[in-house]
């Protein structure tokens, strides 16, 4: 396996990179007492009467059954559900009575997405270089393009909030097509869409097993933004692990 280690030169078109940990730094907790504490607090104005661990466990169960049912629909071993799918069963699978169903459930389900997302991210920031490499794509004539494995209903707020989305010619977020990487075609879908020449094009990522591993799938240069600090002997066992030949890292 061989570790072409250095900046990268901008030999390349087309940029498909991922985002979190690659563009943006962010930590979530989503398992904290106090986030659930918080949601049981919102579910209760509705009526469905929730534990707070209760309320975790019935989260974690359905968005199991739903990746599950979404994998046995579509064959696709990676598959990507639609979170807000979820939080609408939470409400109306409640064990209790009298629970209200607001009528514009979509509108509602985006509000409890949110509200869960805001109380488990503990912050959110661009990388310091983030602005500077895409600026300097973009005047070099530079496509870019995002292909994330995440949830659309929160992931597109926060990409306006931190003001990227001028940056990018089409975002491929995994929740709005139901499939999530390595699955190659997630990837395959952008280039055949966009039909970018796979020589002139390169996925930009900070995990082996999904961004650098998709690009080796579909015959595009892997560029890894090593933001784990991982050393050249951990690249080269995650690497051997998953089957790829040759990782080039920034």
């Amino acid at each position: 396996m061989q570790v072409n280690k250095g900046r990268t030169i901008m030999k390349y078109e087309n940029y498909i990179f991922d985002l979190y940990g690659t563009l943006v730094d962010i930590k979530t907790d989503e398992m904290k007492t106090s986030l659930w504490k918080k949601l049981a607090k919102l579910y209760a104005a509705y009526g469905a009467i929730y534990k707070p661990k209760q309320l975790r466990k019935a989260y974690i169960r359905l968005d199991r059954e739903e990746r599950d049912i979404l994998k046995k629909k579509t064959g696709c071993e990676y598959p990507e559900i639609k979170l807000e799918r979820v939080f609408l069963c939470l409400l109306k699978e409640a064990p209790s009575e009298n629970v209200r169903v607001p009528e514009n459930e979509a509108v509602w389900s985006e509000f409890m997405a949110n509200a869960f997302r805001t109380l488990s991210r503990k912050y959110i920031k661009l990388y310091p270089d983030t602005l500077e490499t895409l600026n300097k794509l973009k005047k070099k004539g530079c496509r870019l393009y995002l292909l994330s494995n995440a949830q659309a209903i929160f992931t597109r707020p926060e990409i306006s909030m931190l003001g990227l989305d001028r940056y990018f010619d089409k975002m491929y977020i995994s929740s709005d097509y139901g499939i999530m990487k390595p699955d190659k075609e997630f990837l395959l879908r952008l280039i055949n869409d966009e039909e970018l020449d796979k020589s002139k094009s390169a996925m930009v990522g900070n995990e082996i097993r999904s961004d650098v591993k998709i690009a080796d799938l579909c015959g595009v240069d892997g560029i890894l933004i090593n933001s784990d600090g991982l050393n050249k002997k951990e690249i080269k066992k995650q690497a051997k692990m998953y089957g790829i030949n040759i990782i080039l890292h920034i």
